[in-house]
């Protein structure tokens, strides 16, 4: 039996089957990636297309919104341009007819302007004058009368052609109104000392002293002179201003006579040096804001998906971005705070910048009574000094101070030669002590505190406050009363500033062609009513204004009737010295001011809580559309903000606790507070701004820029 052979390994038993092996083949392998590569680079494409398209809807949107700016910009100034071209057309047809109407007018007077006709005219007004022993005080008046009208004249001339830029020949017009006033003083003087040489004409029936008293629209003239020499008297009364004053023993048995020539102008204050700013001035032309650049082409590389918040923000960054350009340009333009304006020393000075006359000018003076004319049979007898009228009246100095006469006194006796002549010279001086006085301010005067009683120092140009004691101002009847030893112009001043910062302003349309503009300051709440040509004062009704209020006037004299009765609510170039207020950019001040009054007959504007604290570049003004003639509704207005290269509805109002910076919703950026007023604005209210006069653009604006509301409230 053969032997069993080995099994092997595998022998005998089944064996494992395997399935057949899945393998691409490579060309499928090759396609599957390539189509993996395609769909990258596909999505990569598009994704740079996205982006590509992103970043050129962005441009375009950017390239979109300067078009606009430049487009609204050259708007905006087109408009004032066209405006201020027709202005001074019109200004230049008044001054051409006012030229001609004084060429054909025949009254007698002179052209003021023509300075040959004017010196002729003083001339021999001056040679009349002195001359003269027989003009009465009404026709001396009348004379003064004639002399302020031909002043007026002048300074109207010279106010319009400085609105024309017309500097030429105003130092001879300034001449012509020093020679005008110098004939007014020589013509008063001049009836002066004609009513005393024959004063027992004029002599009360009840004293037997001299009183007369006259008046004229703007200078009123008493005179009393001592006749009757009764050491009873102790004092007399003026109807002039319920004027009353002591007569003392050194006095009462004098040849003397008071005089007391009340006017209702000022021609000593230009005298002092305070008088006019010592600020410079800086320019304030008109000024829209300019459009913004062009993007740059490498903004917007990595730009997001374009959506409303987006594009504000691009449009944001690129606004402020021009505007940081010029930030630094603009430095120096910046205003000076506080004024630089010389400080006045002595105390007793009055700082005119700081303090204003109020009701006029008292000029008092004590001259000497000549002697009077005695009748002997048909003699009439008479100094023959007396019939010499050329600088002959005489006036009485006032009283040395103890102290000056001391010194005065001293070196007569140091002195050598003449000492002895000196001290009797001063025994015999004609003193006095202090005198009781007292007068009424004037019915028009607007006091809102205690007058400053000033007297006027000719020696060194100034009014001074000293030299009065027991001073009393009862403001029921309006009178005041004191002591003094000095006799001369005297005159009530107060506070030009007592009236800032204001507390709040509105102007709102009024009808057609007409707004109203409340002003309410610190004592006193205007409301005037401003026209194409003229204004008027409508409030306030609890003070002594009939002469200016309901009476329709040009707004500079208007303004200048305001200052004369004691309401100053026109800030000068200095008045940062003397009122406390946040410095505002002036050129944008002044471009905010021409835009309200463009849209000024059919929005509304008033303060805003916000503006004070927003920064020098920077104006925040309430504003709402107002096509009734009654007040804004408090939830219809809205807070615009105005800075130099932007402007826009700010969501935050004057509600709100806080201030915060943000757009309302829906609106756009503009480049001035005009278009940003035309984007919600009805189609009745754009119709009207399109059809407004420029006249009347321009008598809101000389408010706005008189007051300056946005940076003294």
């Amino acid at each position: 039996m053969p032997p069993k052979g080995k099994k092997g390994k595998g022998g005998g038993g089944k064996k494992k089957q395997k399935g057949p092996k899945s393998k691409l083949d490579p060309e499928e392998l090759e396609a599957k990636r390539a189509a993996e590569r395609e769909a990258q680079r596909i999505a990569l494409e598009q994704e740079q297309e996205a982006k590509r398209a992103e970043k050129e809807a962005m441009e375009e949107m950017m390239k979109q919104e300067a078009e606009r700016f430049d487009t609204e910009t050259q708007v905006l100034q087109e408009m004032l341009n066209e405006n201020k071209s027709s202005l001074k057309d019109l200004r230049e047809q008044v001054r051409s007819q006012k030229i001609w109407d004084r060429f054909l007018l025949c009254n007698g007077t002179p052209d003021p302007t023509v300075q040959s006709e004017l010196n002729t005219f003083t001339s021999l007004s001056i040679d009349e004058t002195k001359s003269s022993t027989s003009q009465d005080v009404s026709g001396c008046l009348g004379d003064v009368e004639q002399a302020l009208d031909l002043i007026n004249e002048l300074e109207e001339v010279m106010t319009l052609d400085k609105q024309l830029e017309i500097n030429e020949g105003h130092d001879k017009f300034k001449e012509g109104i020093d020679s005008l006033q110098g004939l007014i003083e020589n013509k008063v003087d001049n009836v002066t000392f004609n009513v005393m040489r024959t004063a027992e004409k004029f002599a009360d029936p009840d004293s037997q002293n001299l009183l007369i008293e006259k008046e004229s629209p703007r200078v009123k003239f008493s005179l009393w002179g001592n006749l009757a020499k009764n050491p009873r008297q102790k004092s007399f009364k003026l109807d002039t201003d319920e004027f009353q004053m002591e007569i003392p023993k050194s006095l009462a048995n004098a040849d003397v006579a008071v005089r007391l020539i009340h006017t209702s102008f000022d021609f000593l204050s230009p005298k002092c040096k305070s008088f006019f700013s010592q600020k410079k001035k800086t320019p304030m032309p008109s000024r829209v804001p300019s459009a913004v650049g062009e993007p740059n082409e490498n903004e917007g590389a990595t730009a997001k998906p374009a959506d409303p918040i987006a594009e504000e923000t691009a449009i944001e960054n690129v606004l402020q971005a021009v505007e940081n350009e010029n930030l630094t340009e603009n430095q120096d333009n910046r205003p000076a705070t506080p004024s630089d304006v010389d400080e006045i020393e002595d105390e007793d000075v009055v700082d005119l910048r700081a303090m204003s006359t109020v009701g006029g000018v008292m000029y008092l003076d004590l001259l000497k009574l000549p002697p009077q004319a005695k009748k002997v049979g048909n003699w009439v007898i008479q100094d023959s000094l007396v019939t010499v009228t050329e600088n002959a009246l005489e006036r009485i100095p006032n009283p040395t101070p103890e102290d000056e006469k001391e010194e005065t006194a001293k070196e007569g006796e140091e002195g050598e030669e003449g000492g002895e002549a000196a001290i009797t010279q001063l025994t015999k001086e004609l003193t006095w002590p202090l005198l009781n006085m007292s007068f009424t301010v004037a019915s028009n005067a607007v006091f809102t505190e205690e007058p400053q009683l000033a007297r006027w120092e000719d020696s060194q140009q100034c009014w001074r406050t000293d030299g009065f004691e027991e001073v009393n101002f009862d403001d029921i009847n309006g009178s005041i009363s004191f002591k003094s030893q000095f006799i001369g112009p005297i005159c009530t001043f107060q506070d030009t500033y007592n009236n800032m910062p204001f507390q709040s302003w509105e102007i709102r349309p009024y009808g057609e062609g007409c707004v109203i503009f409340t002003l309410i300051a610190a004592s006193v709440e205007l409301e005037i009513s401003i026209k194409e040509n003229a204004c008027c004062l409508n409030s306030p009704e609890d003070m002594e204004l009939d002469g200016i209020r309901n009476k329709w006037l040009p707004a500079h004299i208007l303004m200048q009737k305001l200052v004369a009765a004691g309401i100053n609510v026109f800030p000068s170039e200095d008045a940062d010295k003397y009122v406390s207020i946040s410095v505002k950019d002036e050129e944008l001040e002044s471009s905010v001011y021409e835009q309200m009054a463009l849209a000024s007959s059919a929005f509304a504007f008033s303060w805003s809580r916000w503006n004070a604290d927003c920064g020098e570049k920077r104006q925040i003004v309430r504003a709402a559309e107002n096509l009734t003639t009654h007040p804004v509704d408090e939830d219809m207005w809205k807070n615009y903000s105005c800075e130099p290269r932007k402007s826009y509805a700010l969501k935050c109002t004057d509600d709100d606790d806080e201030m915060f910076d943000e757009k309302v919703e829906g609106t756009q950026f503009h480049p001035d507070i005009f278009h940003c007023l035309k984007e919600d604005a009805s189609s009745k209210a754009v119709d009207i701004l399109s059809n407004t006069s420029y006249t009347f653009v321009d008598n809101v604006s000389t408010w706005l820029f008189a007051t300056k509301v946005l940076t003294f409230s």
